[in-house]
């Protein structure tokens, strides 16, 4: 076989464990945390040696911090991709599709309020590591939105930071699926909770129309 072929092929095969490994660790630290989850049990998890855990990501934090990439990158990247395709749209329309998506990226990503909620009692290097990478940048840029909508008027005249929360933590629903089903029989994963939960969002963070 040719030697290019064969190296092809190894790689392919090295880069499939690769994200086998990165799967399988981003469940296990989003629900167990970074203290509960070992090395080995990720590869025995992902039906991997843990010398290819080393070989890949060098140590257990570097394999945490790829877990965590893939995670809020997938959100960050979701959200950024949203805000470019409104660009042209009218202000109250971009401040209200924005709250929209935010909603369904929260309702796709629940585990994430979850585990900030519990990572959040302690300010450990991780922590200040996942905030200097990931959630500060998402804050500066909502954040920003959120100042430029109060001066056109399209957003009401809160605290910055405590909308943004406001905002964030209304995320958290998502994760009382089995509770709201019981106390109001309804489905937090179906569309129409979705859309719910985003226009009590609207009306509280935005400006009625004139």
């Amino acid at each position: 076989m040719d030697f290019a072929i064969q190296f092809k092929g190894l790689q392919k095969r090295s880069q499939e464990s690769r994200t086998r490994i990165v799967t399988v660790a981003r469940e296990a630290f989003m629900t167990r945390g970074y203290s509960e989850v070992s090395t080995h049990d990720i590869s025995s998890e992902a039906g991997v040696t843990q010398g290819l855990i080393t070989y890949h990501f060098k140590s257990k934090q570097g394999l945490w911090q790829a877990a965590m990439d893939r995670v809020f990158g997938e959100f960050r990247n979701n959200l950024a991709a949203r805000i470019r395709s409104l660009r042209g749209a009218d202000e109250r329309t971009f401040m209200t599709e924005i709250v929209r998506h935010l909603i369904n990226l929260e309702r796709q990503f629940p585990f994430i309020m979850r585990f900030m909620v519990v990572s959040a009692k302690e300010a450990d290097s991780h922590l200040i590591w996942l905030i200097k990478r990931h959630i500060q940048p998402i804050y500066d840029v909502l954040t920003h939105l959120f100042e430029v909508a109060q001066r056109h008027g399209i957003m009401r005249q809160l605290p910055i930071t405590n909308a943004y929360y406001v905002l964030l933590a209304a995320g958290t629903v998502f994760s009382l699926g089995d509770e709201i089903s019981i106390v109001a029989g309804q489905d937090t994963n179906s569309d129409s909770f979705s859309d719910a939960q985003a226009e009590c969002l609207i009306t509280m963070l935005l400006t009625d129309p004139t």
